[in-house]
């Protein structure tokens, strides 16, 4: 089941369920995160790993806007270390290119 939210609620939303994050504003779409996924044998086969996948939603964040991207990127990397979770940042791109090092 997806949830919507906004930047603001971010700090105080449960991250423990969620297995990919989304930016979206009015026109684009990023998946900022994605998790590991653990999908059994028969989930593959039924081909219903995907019904299983919580996605959040932080509306309002222009993906194209470099500054609004490191600012949830920074909170919501800070929010799941605290959690221990683990995945990768940006997985549609070859690169983590939105990271500033």
């Amino acid at each position: 089941m997806d949830k919507t939210i906004t930047v603001d609620q971010l700090a105080t939303t449960d991250l423990g369920s969620i297995n990919e994050i989304w930016l979206g504003g009015t026109h684009a779409q990023l998946c900022l995160w994605r998790g590991e996924h653990v999908f059994t044998h028969e989930m593959m086969s039924e081909g219903t790993h995907d019904q299983n996948v919580r996605r959040l939603w932080v509306q309002w964040v222009n993906p194209e806007d470099p500054a609004a991207v490191a600012n949830v990127e920074m909170i919501v990397r800070e929010r799941l270390a605290t959690l221990g979770k683990e995945g990768e940042f940006y997985p549609a791109e070859a690169a983590d290119s939105h990271q500033k090092v």
